[in-house]
């Protein structure tokens, strides 16, 4: 791998892409949603990534101006491995697995928590206070959106909804 590709821009690029697909996602969401209130939490969260995706663009063009220092082999390895995770489902080789309005919100939360603790991982290894302070503004909007994503699923899924204990078992939460 070349030494100048090792930074932290290049990363951020790289979640700005996930947050396309995150785009992608709640507009499918929002079409398959028979609940008008999840249509709506849909198209807003649409638009939430669609602002999150520029907001990572400069951090990574504001990153790559500030002479940021190149990471080490293993921290970018690191990285992309997180990046690689955001839970996502809707790109070209995963299948649109979410039936139903609660499998859709769980995948929308996973991918929140995997972006808060991506977003922080980057804050840390910034070099410009303006692209933190973008960050620090991101973290804020995916922790709301994250307890949005949360509360409306426990409206629209009165039964409760799953989650995965890390036995394997199955625990219903309502």
């Amino acid at each position: 791998m070349s030494e100048n590709c090792l930074n932290l821009s290049t990363i951020v690029e790289l979640a700005a892409g996930n947050s396309e697909k995150g785009v992608q996602y709640y507009r499918k969401m929002k079409e398959n949603a028979e609940d008008p209130i999840a249509r709506e939490i849909f198209h807003r969260l649409a638009e939430e990534e669609e602002e999150e995706r520029r907001a990572l663009l400069k951090v990574a063009q504001i990153e790559a101006t500030k002479g940021q220092i190149n990471l080490d082999e293993k921290t970018y390895c690191y990285l992309c491995a997180l990046g690689d995770e955001l839970n996502f489902p809707h790109d070209d080789t995963k299948i649109f697995t979410a039936i139903n309005p609660r499998e859709a919100f769980e995948i929308g939360i996973e991918a929140k928590k995997d972006g808060i603790l991506l977003y922080h991982e980057f804050l840390q290894r910034c070099v410009s206070n303006e692209a933190k302070n973008i960050l620090l503004h991101l973290i804020e909007s995916e922790q709301m959106h994250l307890l949005e994503l949360r509360d409306t699923m426990y409206e629209i899924c009165p039964d409760g909804c799953k989650y995965y204990h890390k036995n394997g078992n199955t625990v219903a939460r309502g």
